[in-house]
């Protein structure tokens, strides 16, 4: 009995160990921004400024606020700046809902007004949030004075971008491995291997403390799961939204011609044409490529979506309905 008690203090040991570090960082590096319950879930939102138009940064799946801390400390320059967090990803607490673009555009909607953030707003949505940003203007159009596209997800990448269709094979695959890295995380094994060191993006390193808090908790090890098993749904009713109208609306694009970009070269040609297409969306928009950037245009050149926030900001000025170089 003295043995097995003694093995089980040893197994055990690693994953108190974790949750007694994870308390410590939160401790010394609490997050900036408020939380505001949301459907019963703590959410949290980051907002800085205090000039009109407000701002929402919303982030690309997997990513939370940290992502645009190279673009919002800029526009809060001039203007109300708000990134926040996902339920499920970041520092909101993991769902109760679906999170499906409806839902999560709800979520927002909730959000902003609990925290009494006034519209309207301009909403700065990269990639996957593309969807949820269609959603909003569907659902709230009078909350929206502009919208600002970072590489976004559309619709019609499902049906021609090879392997991008629903796999039921895939669902399955990921939440093994997002089940694998719960059980790593809770077990305390991901610490000792030295695997809770955040992988931050070049000119984040300055949150690097704040970046390492976020890291090793089994509770958001699957959470996000939610969101991504709902790509398909949000992608139809994203295709089913009534957006832009005649909204002041830019559409930032990677660069196609990025050697170190990490999209297959295969790829590149349809995605280009499809960001082309988003500009359909309004008839007041226009396309902007970031020359030299990934997928990450607010990491790769923040310069170019500061820049594009602050023209639709002052209600689209510049000319519309062109394709340009930044």
């Amino acid at each position: 009995m003295t043995v097995l008690i003694v093995a089980v203090a040893i197994m055990a040991s690693p994953s108190l160990v974790n949750l007694v570090t994870n308390a410590v960082l939160q401790h010394h590096y609490p997050v900036p921004g408020s939380f505001y319950v949301v459907n019963g879930r703590p959410m949290h939102l980051y907002c800085i400024g205090n000039r009109d138009p407000t701002v929402i940064l919303d982030a690309g799946g997997g990513n939370d606020w940290l992502i645009w801390q190279k673009v919002q400390p800029e526009v809060a320059k001039t203007m109300r700046v708000c990134s926040y967090d996902r339920q499920g990803t970041g520092w909101s607490e993991p769902p109760s809902s679906v999170m499906d673009a409806k839902h999560i555009s709800q979520q927002l909607h909730l959000l902003l007004k609990i925290a009494g953030e006034k519209p309207p707003f301009v909403l700065v949505a990269a990639s996957v949030a593309g969807f949820y940003a269609r959603q909003y203007v569907d659902q709230y159009p009078a909350e929206v004075a502009g919208l600002v596209f970072v590489d976004s997800s559309t619709p019609e990448q499902i049906a021609e971008i090879p392997g991008s269709g629903y796999s039921p094979a895939l669902i399955r695959q990921k939440h093994r491995e997002a089940m694998l890295e719960w059980l790593r995380e809770a077990s305390g094994w991901a610490l000792l291997k030295g695997d809770c060191h955040p992988n931050l993006k070049p000119g984040l390193e300055s949150y690097g403390n704040l970046a390492r808090t976020e890291m090793c908790r089994p509770s958001y090890a699957m959470s996000w799961r939610g969101e991504a098993d709902q790509f398909w749904n949000s992608a139809e009713e994203a295709a089913a939204a009534h957006c832009c109208g005649n909204l002041p609306m830019l559409v930032i694009s990677q660069d196609p011609n990025n050697l170190q970009s990490g999209q297959p070269l295969s790829i590149r040609p349809i995605w280009n044409s499809l960001q082309e297409r988003l500009k359909t969306l309004s008839t007041r928009s226009r396309r902007v490529i970031a020359r030299s950037s990934g997928h990450a245009v607010m990491i790769d050149r923040p310069d170019v979506v500061i820049d594009g926030v602050e023209q639709i900001s002052a209600s689209g000025a510049g000319e519309f309905g062109t394709t340009s170089l930044q």
